[in-house]
């Protein structure tokens, strides 16, 4: 997913239903589901100073969390998983 670029929609990242899915390593509909039951959550944080201009987007699922750090233009620069799910 690094390279990748995301909309960004008044000053937020906006990722596709595919993006979301890859980064978490779900397929849509299971992504889907796991958005419906309300166990998807997602901040979003501003740089600041030296890192004004780029954003730090957070993906959770289960014990999986996802960081991704956007910059100004939409492309996604770093990108770490932290934790795991088994089902």
């Amino acid at each position: 997913m690094i390279g990748t670029r995301v909309a960004i929609e008044a000053g937020a990242p906006v990722l596709t239903p595919a993006q979301m899915a890859a980064a978490l390593g779900l397929d849509e509909r299971a992504l889907r589901d796991e958005l419906r039951a309300g166990r998807v959550f997602s901040l979003v944080e501003r740089g600041e100073g030296r890192d004004a201009g780029r954003l730090r987007g957070r993906l959770r699922w289960r014990s999986l969390e996802v960081v991704l750090v956007i910059g100004a233009d939409g492309t996604v620069l770093e990108m770490t998983r932290t934790g795991e799910w088994r089902r």
